[in-house]
């Protein structure tokens, strides 16, 4: 039987490299600790099995996790002196060939986080303009609406009144609190949830009745605990999203903040 023909890679769109901007980038991010773990690297391999794309791939060498963090260190000798092909390659690593998961740094006889050395890939690549579609949209969203799936405030609100309303039914008296000052804790959701899954906000809130839960919702943007910015090693949008939580939990007086995600 003939083997399977591998697939060409997409094409993906020139782009025009900012050298400088990846020159800050990098001193962004050239901490004590990259550093290090980028001259330590003994390349013993160790971590190799540890990674979910080597194996999968036959053990194809290119996937052992030492050698696609080591992409770093080219990147920084380079100093933003970069072609579109090795920054197409370094999209291919950061995104096709790491999940982030951490396995082979827990692996890693020297403790060398190689996730977080991909992760700045990724951030490097965001300065470009180089984001999976999917995570720009949802970033831009974040931006723009601060939740992931562009839930107006409007909406939001207005679902939660229709769970309370369907939670009555079942549950007279229950309720889904919105703004209540100084309630033991707030309660996030993913924006998938109010989007997709609203019954997913009925059945916590049925929940929190039953035990006698004092907890609130907020209806200004900071109840979406999901954080794609993340992802892409946008740590800007990051920290604006963390920073909404933070600022409705400081606004309702809650003891705690609890999430889904």
């Amino acid at each position: 039987m003939a083997e399977p023909q591998a697939q060409p890679k997409p094409q993906r769109p020139e782009i025009q490299i900012n050298p400088e901007a990846i020159r800050q980038a990098v001193d962004a991010r050239l901490n004590a600790r990259l550093k290090m773990w980028m001259r330590i690297c003994a390349h013993c391999g160790l971590c190799a099995d540890t990674c979910h794309f080597y194996t999968a791939k036959n053990k194809d060498p290119r996937m052992v996790p030492s050698f696609k963090a080591q992409k770093l260190k080219k990147l920084f000798k380079k100093k933003g002196a970069v072609d579109q092909a090795f920054m197409d390659e370094l999209y291919d690593t950061a995104y096709g060939e790491c999940t982030l998961c951490r396995r082979c740094t827990l692996y890693c006889p020297f403790g060398i986080d190689m996730a977080a050395m991909v992760a700045t890939l990724r951030g490097i690549l965001t300065s470009q303009g180089m984001t999976p579609e999917g995570l720009k949209a949802a970033i831009q969203n974040y931006i723009e609406t601060g939740n992931q799936m562009a839930v107006s405030e409007e909406d939001w609100v207005e679902t939660l009144k229709w769970m309370e309303e369907e939670l009555q039914e079942e549950l007279p008296g229950a309720t889904i609190p919105i703004d209540k000052v100084g309630a033991k804790m707030m309660y996030t959701v993913n924006a998938r949830e109010p989007k997709y899954y609203p019954q997913d906000i009925q059945m916590a809130a049925k929940i929190f009745h039953v035990v006698g839960e004092d907890w609130t919702f907020p209806s200004k943007p900071g109840w979406d605990d999901t954080n794609l910015a993340m992802f892409a090693g946008d740590i800007k949008t990051a920290s604006y999203i963390v920073k909404l939580i933070k600022e409705q939990a400081e606004a309702l007086q809650v003891k705690r903040v609890v999430i889904t995600e």
